[in-house]
């Protein structure tokens, strides 16, 4: 046959065959877009991974979900199994109330409600950033739209009634105000307002997300950062909450569900960047500090920083100890721990994650710390040398340089090897990286929502590995102890 003839035409020519195959809606956004046939693999699509582009997917439906774990039960890693999907509300292992709390009914505000709206405006509002422009933001912009959406509303008197401290007697900054009725209400029925207005506020932000687009986008991220500053803040609370109203648990519980609410969340940020880069929020989207530039110099200006007078005296001993902390976890995973008796059978022990996933967690770790020890080197030149400014400006610093914004940027596979969390946790390499990434929270102090809520939980990882008997896991925890206790 001829290279140019061709299949024989006419009325007796064959129909062209199709292979016949089921639509699918459930691909990522990106392949949308494009308008290409998308593999659904999760939580990155082949399409995305190869163009090294961002990759959502619509939320899951219930059938779905069950035909999935009807194909292959295995597919999804347990740990992350229970954190996928929607945003999940934060558990504050409360006991159940005997009637509706108060305050949280969607169709109007009562007093208690108020009273924190009064000091989200006087108070909470005023101190979300050390930044002057994103703390306009909080003052004006989250607030006006609050007014004009409800599960908004909800969310801010949340993270108010966290501000308003629950375990005090007077609210945080020390004004007069939530006192009356809110400084008369038991602990456990504050906290059970707290927990109705994040639960009603998040179920709102679920309806609102799964249409998500250019159109409601700001409402959207909105709702997303004070999801996220509730999550930070919601961990001195749940501590108090599990010591004061729970039974005493054998084993501290280390909570790790906030981590997956707020990488839940930067799937907005991902899909809906070019229109919140021209809103109302694009201040709070730029970190200019938050680079690399640290590779530039050796590395011998970092391992003896003598801080500026100003500096506070848990920066400056994080300081002195922060590069020789990371020089002692490199060797991590290479590491095998013994314990304290080397006839136990622990006496090998898995350190839990891969090689690569302790590689990504110390390499991450590394960047972190470094930003800030690149911040407070160079710090020493500012002219102002008054010791409270000085402190705030170097937390400044760590804000714009995206110090807080490790949380997303963990892989998946370094979160599953932490296992679910609360009294199940294992003590691994990983747990003892998590606890050095706290530690940068920590130094936070200038900042509510941050102060106090990590110092807890690096001592409950702490007093695991003390009760494991893992000796090179108790050693590398020495230094972030000392961090916090001076």
């Amino acid at each position: 046959m001829s290279a140019n003839s061709g299949p024989p035409k006419g009325a007796g020519a064959h129909k062209r065959l199709r292979a016949t195959h089921t639509k699918s809606r459930q691909g990522c956004y990106t392949c949308k877009s494009r308008r290409v046939k998308c593999d659904e693999v999760k939580p990155i699509c082949g399409a995305c991974a190869l163009r090294s582009e961002p990759c959502g997917f619509p939320p899951e439906t219930v059938r779905q979900h069950r035909r999935e774990r009807h194909d292959d039960p295995g597919q999804r890693t347990p740990a992350l199994s229970n954190n996928a999907g929607s945003p999940h509300a934060l558990d504050f292992n409360l006991p159940p109330p005997a009637a509706p709390a108060a305050g949280v009914s969607p169709e109007a505000m009562n007093m208690v409600d108020l009273r924190l709206l009064s000091h989200f405006m006087v108070r909470t509002c005023k101190h979300m950033s050390l930044n002057p422009e994103r703390q306009k933001l909080w003052e004006t912009v989250i607030p006006r739209l609050a007014a004009d959406h409800a599960f908004l509303m909800h969310l801010l008197l949340a993270l108010a009634g966290l501000d308003y401290s629950p375990l005090d007697t007077q609210p945080s900054g020390g004004g007069a105000v939530g006192s009356d009725q809110l400084a008369s209400m038991p602990v456990d029925s504050h906290l059970q307002v707290i927990v109705g207005h994040h639960q009603c506020g998040l179920q709102g932000f679920r309806d609102q997300l799964s249409t998500l687009s250019d159109s409601n986008c700001h409402q959207v991220f909105a709702g997303s950062l004070l999801l996220v500053a509730f999550a930070f803040s919601s961990l001195r609370v749940r501590n108090w909450s599990d010591s004061h109203l729970s039974p005493v648990s054998p084993q501290p519980q280390i909570r790790l569900d906030w981590i997956y609410l707020i990488r839940g969340l930067t799937t907005v940020v991902r899909q809906c960047w070019p229109t919140l880069r021209m809103g109302p929020f694009r201040e709070i989207l730029q970190y200019p500090g938050a680079t690399e530039d640290w590779k530039m110099y050796p590395n011998t200006m970092f391992t003896a920083i003598t801080p500026p007078a100003g500096c506070s005296p848990r920066i400056a001993r994080f300081c002195h100890g922060a590069y020789d902390a990371l020089s002692r976890l490199r060797v991590l995973p290479e590491s095998t721990p013994s314990p304290m008796d080397e006839d136990s059978p622990r006496s090998r022990i898995d350190p839990g994650p891969s090689y690569s996933a302790l590689r990504e967690g110390l390499d991450l770790l590394e960047s972190i710390y470094m930003r800030i020890l690149y911040i407070v080197q160079f710090s020493r030149d500012r002219a102002d040398t008054h010791t409270s400014t000085t402190a705030l400006a170097i937390q400044a610093d760590m804000e714009n340089a995206a110090v807080m914004g490790w949380p997303q940027a963990l892989s998946d596979e370094f979160l599953a090897s932490l296992g679910g969390g609360g009294p199940d946790v294992t003590p691994s390499a990983s747990l003892v990286i998590l606890a050095h990434f706290y530690l940068t929270l920590s130094l936070f102090e200038a900042a509510w929502f941050l102060n106090g809520s990590f110092d807890q939980d690096i001592i409950k990882i702490d007093v695991l590995f003390k009760a494991s008997g893992h000796v090179t896991f108790i050693s590398l925890m020495e230094w972030p102890v000392s961090v916090l206790n001076g």
